[in-house]
């Protein structure tokens, strides 16, 4: 990607909490627009789209691998506990191919909360799969390392940090 990404339709996430802040752009992983969400307290616009742009617009091979992984060894165990019928082709999907049954459609931004001057961000892309669409999946993101794949669960930042990551 060359030159400045920039965020489209910016505003106010919630008019009763002027911080939070939401924006619309492409991720590249998923070739959609998802909507980016975060908090002005913790990080400036330029620096969440700068996040954006320069990391996860632009993962490396190995994450994206590492995400296909992690969610093959999740929809793996999710079929064989389920008799439930799945889509066509699912249980062969391996590889990047899974990423055919996933989808994004929110991006949350975080700051370190134990160290507001931890300069690598994190994200929380959350989505769902046709393995597991009643609970929603997270794609949990610390700098362009992938942490987990998994169902929701919702435990924003402290999904990517633990007090342990103080200072580091």
């Amino acid at each position: 990607m060359t030159g400045r990404f920039h965020l489209e339709r910016i505003g106010a996430e919630d008019p009763s909490d002027e911080n939070r802040m939401s924006g619309y752009g492409l991720l590249n992983l998923f070739h959609c627009e998802v909507e980016y969400r975060f908090n002005t307290e913790d990080m400036s616009l330029e620096e969440a789209e700068l996040y954006i742009r320069d990391v996860l617009n632009r993962l490396p091979d190995g994450t994206i691998n590492d995400i296909c992984k992690l969610a093959y060894e999740w929809k793996t165990e999710k079929i064989l506990s389920d008799t439930v019928e799945y889509a066509a082709g699912l249980a062969e999907a391996e590889g990047r191919d899974i990423l055919e049954f996933m989808s994004v459609g929110e991006v949350e931004l975080f700051r370190n909360p134990y160290d507001q001057n931890d300069d690598i961000l994190g994200a929380i892309l959350g989505g769902g799969t046709e393995w597991d669409a009643e609970n929603g999946m997270e794609i949990v993101v610390r700098g362009d390392k992938v942490l987990e794949v998994r169902e929701y669960l919702g435990y924003g930042a402290f999904a990517i940090w633990t007090e342990s990551d103080e200072n580091e």
